[in-house]
């Protein structure tokens, strides 16, 4: 098990490389629960990488809205893109992360590795 602290990128305006330097809004102060991956397709050894789901168990939020919130926030978290060679075909992983489904506070998520070649 993996527990996070959310938080909401706001702002957008680096590459996931760089994404520390935006600016971020701490969603809830509960953590966050996170199953282990599980592998769902592997990947080609060369640009695709493996995709895994998992499961998110949510903390206890007053409002629907709020869990679209922390939702939103997972995806942001558990994805990043872009690196910052001056070159293409560097072999740099791309992660991206989207909820497939909610379902009370537990939700699926699906992680995607590609590689930059």
């Amino acid at each position: 098990m993996e527990v996070l602290h959310l938080e909401q990128r706001v702002t957008h305006r680096y590459v996931g490389t760089y994404s520390h330097l935006d600016e971020w809004q701490d969603v809830c102060s509960a953590p966050v629960i996170l199953t282990p991956g599980k592998l769902v397709k592997p990947g080609n050894d060369y640009d695709e990488g493996n995709t895994y789901l998992r499961w998110a168990t949510l903390p206890r939020l007053p409002r629907r809205a709020d869990r679209t919130h922390a939702a939103g926030a997972l995806e942001d978290m558990l994805s990043s893109w872009g690196c910052h060679h001056e070159y293409d075909c560097c072999g740099c992983a791309s992660v991206s992360t989207r909820v497939l489904r909610r379902k009370g506070r537990r939700v699926l998520l699906r992680t995607t590795v590609t590689r930059n070649y």
